[in-house]
């Protein structure tokens, strides 16, 4: 028996994400179908997690489940910019029992985001609602994956009667969460990001709101295969054109590699070197951490910006970069 510290607070809501991925070694079903969410909200349906699933189909079933939980005077709040939502919303059909709430850029959503600027460190955007603006809206967050993110939030808010002007506040002054974007150091002028990013959509959309964000900058992507789908090849050729928006690509080991042969064929990193060298920028296939600190501290210049993207520690590469440039620095 153990005892946990409990955390008190006058809120009456409860929020947890949602989760497809198994719930434990020995419950291999979805996390999310342990929880009664009142509101739920899908963002988008993708292939992922391949040592779980065995196709897309699956995990399209998992979530038409998922949808099933939510009560019939509950809200299902569904990102209409994703095909494979709008695949399971319609599959569903009469027998999705509660109220849909569909939200994102397309021009079919109920609640769609529009005129995104980003501007002095905000993201700004307009909500409009069933063809009629609703109210403009501002938030530290970067890319227009945390518009969409930021679009669904403010429509549980409105269900949940919050009101607007505190629902605007609230998004202007949300510092977001570790390992998003998150500025580890900067030293010499060299900008250094942690991100969790490890799903070939999620590398993407990170460094392209990285590109947005630091316009101008030289971009360097440096990436660990660790989660299993990336370690596996089934994202081989997604991930060559994932890392489109950097400049300089840096492609560590896969992570625990003869584990990760035994759930199948292992991804090919110098076949993906080759393939992003292919789009005319540098690329490198560099094991570790320490090497790849060895190789990339000399060539690092003021204004450079590094996304490090891992869903795991990747060898301390964070602080030990900063430090070697802070070594640098003293050289100098």
């Amino acid at each position: 028996m153990w005892k946990s510290k409990k955390l008190w607070t006058k809120s009456d809501y409860f929020i947890i994400e949602g989760d497809e991925y198994d719930t434990a070694y020995f419950d291999k079903g979805p996390k999310f179908m342990h929880y009664l969410p009142e509101i739920a909200i899908v963002n988008n349906i993708e292939f992922d997690h391949a040592d779980i699933y065995k196709d897309l189909d699956s995990i399209k079933l998992a979530f038409r489940r998922f949808m099933n939980l939510v009560p019939a005077n509950g809200r299902l709040i569904a990102g209409w910019d994703s095909p494979a939502v709008r695949e399971v919303v319609a599959e569903m059909g009469k027998r999705l029992f509660t109220r849909l709430e569909t939200f994102g850029t397309s021009d079919d959503a109920a609640w769609q985001a529009r005129d995104i600027i980003y501007v002095g460190e905000m993201t700004h955007f307009t909500v409009v609602r069933e063809g009629r603006e609703w109210a403009r809206f501002r938030t530290p967050l970067i890319g227009d994956f945390n518009v969409r993110n930021s679009l669904a939030v403010i429509i549980a808010a409105d269900a949940w009667g919050i009101e607007r002007e505190t629902i605007k506040d609230a998004l202007a002054s949300f510092k977001s969460v570790r390992r998003r974007a998150e500025v580890r150091g900067e030293e010499r002028g060299v900008i250094v990001i942690d991100d969790f990013a490890h799903h070939p959509t999620a590398v993407r959309e990170t460094l392209e709101a990285l590109r947005q964000k630091y316009f101008g900058r030289r971009l360097i992507a440096v990436f660990e295969p660790r989660s299993w789908s990336s370690r596996l090849a089934v994202f081989q050729e997604d991930y060559a054109r994932a890392f489109s928006p950097a400049d300089y690509v840096i492609i560590a080991s896969v992570f625990d590699k003869s584990i990760a042969t035994e759930k199948g064929r292992v991804l090919d990193t110098d076949k993906l070197i080759e393939d992003i060298a292919a789009q005319g920028k540098p690329a490198h296939n560099i094991p570790e951490a320490d090497e790849i600190i060895l190789h990339l501290a000399p060539e690092l210049r003021e204004g450079d910006v590094i996304a490090i993207m891992s869903n795991g520690g990747f060898g301390g590469i964070h602080d030990k970069l900063l430090h070697a440039l802070r070594d640098k620095a003293s050289e100098a």
